[in-house]
């Protein structure tokens, strides 16, 4: 998951997915405000990262926006908050 390590809500979905995840490592969290973010790595510019919510799969694809989050809840158990909609 690609986040804004500055903004305090982005911060607050990181900590709750973070604690759901319980160190079981199934999310990486990239911050891309952090200095060593590096977009050849990640595959996503900074503007393109912080125009929309980027969930990066192991198999090379992308997942964007409501999308993600349901990749994301998935991954934690909480995937029937993204299904009720």
């Amino acid at each position: 998951m690609l986040y804004d390590g500055d903004c305090p809500l982005c911060c607050r979905e990181v900590d709750m997915l973070r604690r759901r995840d319980a160190g079981k490592g199934r999310i990486a969290f990239v911050d891309l405000a952090a200095p060593d973010y590096s977009e050849a790595e990640h595959g996503v510019s900074y503007l393109e990262g912080m125009e929309r919510i980027h969930v990066l799969l192991p198999d090379g694809s992308r997942k964007l926006d409501v999308e993600a989050f349901a990749v994301l809840y998935e991954e934690v158990g909480l995937g029937w908050v993204s299904s009720a909609a």
